[in-house]
Parts: structure tokens; C-alpha cells; sequence
């Protein structure tokens, strides 16, 4: 059953001019449109909506709920009407952003820090989690903007490319880990090693690119689920991990590990911004995709 908005306007005014006719002419429409309307209403929801009290038109006990749900629904409706219409050219209203646990702690939450504070009647809300979650929001108009990689995003809305992640291996500063450029996939195998998972996505496609192989056995020390968590770890000298550079650059732990270099880094793959097409008439919209675009992007930044 799906009830029209254009017919719970005509109950509403019904009910407020407690007439047929007054209630067209409110509307601008004819007093048969209005019969109708609410006898097609009526037959949706089987229950009568109105009753004659002598020449005046009084709502039925259903009707007065109805009507309350009814009224309190358009007047919400005219309000967010106003509030999108007013804030087209203004940095006010919601901004609703979301993207990658790991790159939205590293990244972007910290970047939109400056947006929220720049502007004070503009709301930022930031959603990170799993791609598969926020793409279902983004298709259901709950998120304006998505950060994600190439084989994430959803097949629908605008795409822009952002940049292209790396990742790159860091190791205790520690003689015990006197790690070379010339290190070998067996060698590196045999040091104590943090993964992010067992089946770390990063750690195998940096052996696979460096190498073209990757270690048939690894010696592994440690198992975490976070990166900032990995780095402390391997700050610690309890082994060496892949990290992806923005995580890296922004790390307390960025001065206390070592890696081989710009040459040891590994594209991780590219990632985008996606955006509803009709949501870029929005001066708010505009503004964040340019400091997306134009920020200090550490996804792209290669390390010294």
C-alpha cells in the first residue's frame, strides 16, 4: 500500500477547513479532485476518515491519527524543502562522507577537521567502516561522498580519481634487523614478522612486486588488526610489516622504524571519490571535493 503525499495534503486540509469546498479552494483544485482523493484513501487504508457533523466535516477517530501523522510528516517536509533550498548556496546543512577504517583514521577524518572548523553552521559527519556497508549507504542517499579504491566503488554516481596508495615495508631500528636493499623473499621470510591478518593483502603484494614470488613460510611474531598497532609493534623490535603510506607519514611512530626507501614502495592500487551527480549543485559538496582534491593527499605522497 503506498499512500501519496499528495494525498495526505488534501486530508490536511480537509480537516483545517472542515469542508470539501473550502479545502479546494485552498488547494486551487476542483471539489470532485477532492472527493476523489480522499475516497481513493479511504479505500487504501479501509477505514473511514471523516464523518458529517450536521453542514460541518469532522474527522473519524482513525482520522484524527492519521491526520496527526499526516501533518506533522508535510510540516517536516516543507521544513527540510527550505533548509535544502536556502542552503544550495550556502556552507551550511550536512556534509555526510564515507570511507576505509584505515584511511579515514590516517587521512581524511583529520583532513575534514579544517572544513568543520572553517565553517561553522556546516555539520561533517564522517563514516568509516567496510566498503561493502558504506557503498549500501551511498546507494541509499545516506552518504554524499565516498573515498575508496578502484574496486570498491558502487556503479553508481561520479567518479573522480584521487590518487594511487602505496605501501612500503618498515623494520626495528635495531641491529638485530639489519635489513638490505638486497634482501632476498627467503630472508626477509625468516625475520619475525606482524601481518595484519593472516592472509595480510599488503605484506604478499609487496613480496609479490619486489620479489615476484611470495614467501612460502613466514615467521610470524605478531597478528593485529590496525596499522598504527603494527607500527607500534615493529617501533618495539618485534618485527618487521607492510604499511601503507599515508598511515606511515602520519604516525607518531614515523621517526622510530626504518624501511629501504622510495625505490621499496609498492602501489597498493588507486583510489576515488565518489559523488551523486545532483548533490555537485551543492556549494558544500563543491567545497569538499576541492579540499579533496587539492589537500596534502598522503595516499599519493611517497616517503624520503
Amino acid at each position: 500500500m503506498m499512500i501519496e503525499t499528495s494525498q495526505l495534503q488534501t486530508l490536511v486540509a480537509v480537516a483545517r477547513a472542515k469542508s470539501f469546498s473550502r479545502a479546494a479552494e485552498d488547494l486551487n483544485v476542483t471539489q470532485s479532485a477532492i472527493s476523489q482523493s480522499i475516497k481513493n484513501l479511504e479505500t487504501k487504508i479501509e477505514v473511514g476518515l471523516f464523518k458529517r457533523a450536521g453542514k460541518k466535516i469532522m474527522l473519524t477517530p482513525e482520522g484524527e491519527k492519521l491526520y496527526a501523522l499526516a501533518a506533522q510528516f508535510l510540516e517536516s517536509m516543507d521544513e527540510t524543502i527550505e533548509e535544502i533550498r536556502h542552503d544550495k548556496a550556502t556552507m551550511s546543512g550536512k556534509v555526510r562522507i564515507g570511507t576505509l577504517t584505515g584511511v579515514g583514521k590516517s587521512w581524511l577524518a583529520p583532513e575534514l577537521l579544517g572544513l568543520a572548523h572553517k565553517y561553522p553552521e556546516l555539520t561533517v559527519c564522517v563514516t568509516l567502516g567496510l566498503q561493502e556497508d558504506l557503498v549500501r549507504e551511498f546507494k541509499n542517499n545516506r552518504l554524499d561522498i565516498l573515498v575508496l579504491p578502484e574496486d570498491s566503488i558502487p556503479p553508481v554516481g561520479e567518479k573522480i580519481f584521487l590518487s594511487e596508495e602505496k605501501s612500503t615495508m618498515v623494520f626495528p631500528k635495531s641491529k638485530d634487523f639489519s635489513i638490505s636493499k638486497n634482501i632476498s623473499v627467503t630472508e626477509l621470510a625468516n625475520y619475525p614478522t606482524i601481518l595484519f591478518e593472516m592472509g595480510d593483502p599488503l605484506y604478499f603484494n609487496w613480496c609479490r612486486a619486489r620479489f615476484g614470488e611470495v614467501p612460502k613460510k613466514i615467521n610470524i611474531k605478531y597478528v593485529v588488526n590496525g596499522h598504527g598497532n603494527m607500527l607500534q609493534a615493529v617501533s618495539q623490535g618485534l618485527g618487521v610489516a607492510v604499511i601503507p603510506n599515508h598511515v606511515l607519514r602520519r604516525s607518531y611512530y614515523q621517526d622510530k622504524v626504518s624501511t629501504l626507501g622510495k625505490e621499496f614502495e609498492v602501489s597498493n592500487g588507486k583510489f576515488f571519490i565518489v559523488y551523486h551527480k545532483e548533490s555537485k549543485a551543492l556549494l558544500r559538496i563543491q567545497n569538499t571535493l576541492k579540499l579533496l582534491l587539492s589537500s596534502d593527499n598522503p595516499l599519493a605522497v611517497g616517503l624520503s
